[in-house]
């Protein structure tokens, strides 16, 4: 699976893309936020996984605050 978990504000795409870029068996960039969608600060997190809900589940643990959004073919 391929999408992009859009910040709120730049510190916590900063420290969401800290959180997630050693993960195993995620890639993890640190991207401006594709035009499709909105977000306030500007940056998303565009990850491939297998397992996307690890990663959210990960974000919550940490209590950051996200919207999800696949990414389009």
């Amino acid at each position: 699976m391929k999408g992009y978990f859009l910040l709120f504000t730049t510190s916590s795409a900063l420290y969401a893309y800290e959180v997630l870029k050693d993960k195993p068996n995620m890639e993890v960039s640190l991207v401006p936020t594709p035009r499709e969608f909105s977000s306030d600060c500007g940056m998303a997190i565009y990850i491939e996984s297998k397992n996307i809900k690890e990663a959210a589940h990960t974000l919550d643990k940490e209590r950051i605050e996200y919207e999800y959004h696949d990414a389009l073919q």
